[in-house]
């Protein structure tokens, strides 16, 4: 085992251990510790759950590109990407769960919900496309029979799931006509394009700290991030902009929390600056290196949650009329939200978790990872033409 690998073993098994001292308050206490309640009932858990349920619909893109549309270039990419996106969703789905004022009714979204629910459509959405993505990896993966003729039918189908439930996550949002900060008609296309962008350096950081990409396929990866870190930053910018000059009350006093807030230094420091500026000039002025490459990666991917909170926080903490604040006072009815230890501690063991299972994935049905002491890197086409 590479040392690297060992290392990533190590850092996801300590977040597990020491996150299950989370997962034992929240299970046996409910959710009195945590610090959301009446009037901001969705927390750090639901920012982390759309954080990685995106990630998860942006790898299967990425694999999608060359198992159902022929991009051969990328096909060094496709397994761990699928890797990824199953973890990914494991974590989202386990930080939603969680988070569910009763998770044993959770079968209810699927058997017992009405056809104009958006949650209940992403239910369905969202079962569809895990039984989907575990036939995917059992063939693909394990089997290694990427080019079995009904692979590609089946991720083309994966792809407009994973669209339709990203846009339907943004859309959840979107439609609460009572959160100004939400609604609004980018809010889907925005879901799809940051989680793309983080899915897609969440798999090149981990393929590329790995050894399974050559720096061709790095280059080529860095060009895709490059692209949708453009994107996903018009986007933003055409958002704020538009916000403020419109003046509506309750997008501007949310937006303002966000640029000049307690918390400034989120949307400052850790998103604008580590996860958007740092990565850009990395990608445009050192785009040749792959250090470069993969630190880029590893800032978008883990700076990623922030703009998650920021806007699931943030328009909760505006209320809905301003008498609102001083109506009625006590536990849980505060607009202060701030998470608590038990909260952290959670959301820890959830990272643990999906790091464990992207891991365990890559050693035990990766090709080539048990052979050897060192994951095998990927030749280059040229090379795998020559030595066949």
């Amino acid at each position: 085992m590479k040392t690297i690998e060992k290392i990533l073993w190590g850092i996801g098994g300590i977040a597990f251990v020491v996150g299950l001292v989370g997962l034992f308050q929240r299970l046996s206490t409910g959710h009195t510790q945590a610090g959301y309640g009446t009037y901001v009932p969705w927390g750090l858990w639901v920012g982390l759950y759309a954080l990685l349920i995106g990630m998860s619909a942006g790898s299967f893109l990425l694999a999608s590109l060359t198992l159902g549309f022929g991009v051969k270039r990328l096909e060094p990419v496709v397994r761990p990407a699928l890797l990824i996106a199953l973890a990914t969703f494991i974590g989202g789905m386990l930080a939603v769960w969680l988070d569910l004022g009763h998770p044993l009714r959770a079968w209810r979204l699927i058997l017992a919900t009405g056809f104009t629910s958006v949650m209940g459509w992403m239910a369905w959405f969202y079962g569809a496309y895990f039984i989907l993505l575990v036939v995917m990896i059992w063939f693909v993966v394990w089997k290694k029979q990427p080019l079995a003729g009904f692979i590609r039918p089946l991720s083309i189908v994966g792809a407009v799931l994973a669209v339709v439930f990203g846009g339907a996550e943004g859309a959840l949002f979107g439609v609460v006509g009572a959160r100004d900060f939400w609604h609004s008609g980018l809010t889907p296309i925005i879901f799809i394009v940051e989680g793309v962008l983080s899915g897609t350096a969440l798999v090149v950081f981990f393929s590329g700290i790995l050894g399974l990409l050559d720096e061709d396929r790095l280059r080529d990866l860095g060009r895709i991030m490059l692209g949708l870190l453009l994107l996903s930053a018009l986007l933003e910018w055409a958002e704020i902009s538009i916000g403020y000059y419109a003046s509506i009350p309750a997008y501007a006093l949310s937006l303002n929390l966000v640029l000049s807030g307690p918390f400034w230094w989120v949307f400052w420091i850790v998103h604008l600056a580590m996860g958007v500026v740092l990565p850009l000039l990395l990608l445009i002025l050192v785009r040749k290196q792959g250090w470069s490459l993969l630190l880029s990666a590893g800032l978008i991917a883990f700076t990623a949650l922030s703009t998650k909170l920021n806007l699931v926080i943030t328009a909760q903490a505006v209320p809905e009329f301003e008498e609102l604040r001083m109506a009625y006072t006590g536990p849980g009815l505060n607009f202060n939200y701030f998470p608590t230890s038990m909260e952290w501690l959670l959301s820890l063991w959830i990272i643990g978790l999906v790091a464990l299972v992207a891991l365990a994935g890559y050693r035990f049905l990766m090709p080539g990872s048990n052979s050897q002491d060192k994951p095998t890197a990927v030749k280059s086409e040229q090379e795998a033409t020559t030595s066949s």
